[in-house]
C-alpha cells in the first residue's frame, strides 16, 4: 500500500467514528490552546509591566552610601547642599533624595503592610506618577511639616471602596507596630505601578499599600535629621550617556566629600533587567504547567487507540489474510494517531489565539502571540501523535491473522 492509500484509509476510519474522533482530539485541543494562550498572555503581561518600568527607569541611577565601610563618617552622608552641588553639573537633569522603606498604615484600627517613598521636590520630575484623583504635592509642602501623602489607586479602592472616597481621609503611619503612628491626610491618588500585576493576578490583600510623602514631614515625624540622606536618585540629561553621568556623580561626591570608595552608583535599568529575568522565568513556568494538559491529551490518544485496536482485531485479521503486511497495519494506526493530534493541534491553535485575545480584553493586557510558540506547539502535537501512537500501532501490527479472525 502506498502513502495515499494508507492516508485515505486512516481518514475514512476516523470519519466513520466522528464522536470518538472528536473526544480523542479534545485533550490535544485543550493542551495546545492552553500553551498558546498562556504563552501569549504571559508575554503580553511581561511587556506591559516592563514597559511601565522602563519609562520610569530610563536614564536614571541611584547613589548610595557604603556606610558599612570602616572609613565612613557621618559627614559622608548626603545633605541638601550635596543635592544642590550635583544639580549644578551639566550632566544631570534632576537630583533628589529618595528613601524607600516599609511602613505600617492603619485605617479604622485595621493595619496594612505598606511601602513608602519619602523624597525631596525633584523626585516628582525624576519619577513622575499619573494622578487619577486629587492633586500632587505643592512646593511649599516639601519645605514644611505638612503631614500629607498620596496613595496608589489599588490601595485606595482596597481601603476606601473607590479612589474619590480616599481624598481628605486620614490614616495612621508608623514604622513600629508597637508605637502609635502619626496621622497623615490623603490629598491625591496616583496610578499604581502594580496595576499590570493586578490585571494578571487580581487586585487584593497581596499587594502592599503604596504611598509618597515629603521628606521633611517624614523626618520630623520619625525623629530623623531633616537635612541628611543616605540615598540619592539622579536623572541624566542624556539617557544614552548614563555611564558617564554615573562616573561624574561619583567623582563630584568623592572630591567634595574628600572620600574614596564610599559611594555606590547603580543604574535603575539594572534592576529592571533582573526583574525581566524573573518575569520570563515565571512565564515559562506557567506555560510548562499548561503543557501538562498536552501530556494528558497524549495519554488519552494512546488509550483510545488501544481500545480501537481491540475493536478492530477482526478487520486487522482480514486485511492480513488479504496480503497486508505488518508495516501497512503499523502505518495506518500510526497515521490515525498523528492525524488526530495534528487536527487537534490546528483546532487548538485557533482556540488558543481566540482565548488569548478574549482573556487579554477582559484583563486589559495585549497578548503577544509568538510564531515560534505556535510552530513548536504544532510540532509537539505531531511528536505526541507519534510517541503515543507507536504502542497501539505495534500491537495491531503484531496480531496473528488466524487468532484475529477467530475473534468474535
Amino acid at each position: 500500500m502506498n502513502f495515499f492509500d494508507i492516508l485515505k484509509g486512516s481518514l475514512a476510519t476516523l470519519k466513520a467514528n466522528k464522536l470518538r474522533t472528536l473526544l480523542t482530539m479534545l485533550g490535544i485541543i485543550i493542551g495546545i490552546s492552553s500553551v498558546i494562550a498562556m504563552w501569549a498572555i504571559g508575554n503580553g503581561g511581561r511587556d506591559s509591566i516592563l514597559g511601565d518600568l522602563k519609562k520610569v527607569g530610563y536614564g536614571k541611577f541611584t547613589v548610595t552610601t557604603d556606610y558599612k565601610n570602616e572609613d565612613f563618617k557621618y559627614s559622608n552622608y548626603f545633605t541638601m547642599q550635596t543635592v544642590e552641588m550635583l544639580k549644578a553639573s551639566h550632566k544631570f537633569k534632576a537630583v533628589a533624595a529618595d528613601i524607600e522603606d516599609r511602613f505600617r498604615v492603619t485605617k479604622d484600627k485595621k493595619p496594612y503592610f505598606s511601602f513608602g517613598t519619602v523624597s525631596t521636590e525633584d523626585f516628582e520630575k525624576i519619577s513622575p506618577v499619573t494622578m487619577m484623583s486629587g492633586r500632587n504635592f505643592l512646593p511649599f509642602e516639601y519645605d514644611t511639616n505638612e503631614r500629607v501623602i498620596t496613595i496608589d489607586n489599588m490601595s485606595a479602592k482596597k481601603m476606601f471602596g473607590d479612589i474619590k472616597s480616599a481624598l481628605g481621609q486620614s490614616v495612621e503611619i508608623s514604622k513600629d507596630r508597637k508605637k502609635v503612628g502619626h496621622s497623615y491626610k490623603i490629598i491625591g491618588v496616583f496610578k499604581s505601578p502594580y496595576e499590570s500585576f493586578g490585571k494578571l493576578f487580581g487586585e487584593g490583600e497581596n499587594f502592599p499599600v503604596l504611598f509618597r510623602m515629603p521628606y521633611k514631614a517624614y523626618a520630623v515625624s520619625f525623629n530623623q535629621d531633616p537635612d541628611v540622606f543616605d540615598t540619592l536618585i539622579v536623572e541624566a540629561k542624556n539617557g544614552n550617556e548614563i555611564s558617564e553621568a554615573m562616573l561624574e556623580a561619583k567623582n563630584i561626591l568623592e572630591f567634595n566629600k574628600n572620600a574614596k570608595n564610599l559611594y555606590v552608583t547603580n543604574a535603575v535599568s539594572n534592576d529592571i533587567e533582573s526583574f525581566d529575568k524573573i518575569l520570563s522565568t515565571l512565564s515559562i513556568f506557567v506555560t510548562l504547567a499548561a503543557s501538562i494538559s498536552l501530556l494528558v491529551g497524549g495519554i488519552g490518544v494512546m488509550n483510545i487507540m488501544l481500545v480501537t485496536v481491540v475493536e478492530r482485531t477482526k478487520e486487522i485479521g482480514i486485511r492480513k489474510a488479504l496480503g497486508a503486511k505488518n508495516r501497512d497495519i503499523l502505518k495506518q494506526f500510526l497515521f490515525e494517531s498523528i492525524i488526530l493530534t495534528v487536527l487537534g493541534g490546528l483546532i487548538g491553535m485557533v482556540v488558543g489565539i481566540l482565548f488569548g485575545l478574549l482573556t487579554g480584553m477582559i484583563i486589559g493586557i495585549k497578548p503577544i502571540f509568538s510564531l515560534l510558540s505556535i510552530i513548536v506547539s504544532l510540532s509537539i502535537s505531531v511528536v505526541v501523535g507519534i510517541i503515543f501512537g507507536v504502542s497501539p500501532a505495534r500491537r495491531a501490527a503484531k496480531l496473528n491473522p488466524i487468532d484475529a479472525l477467530r475473534t468474535e
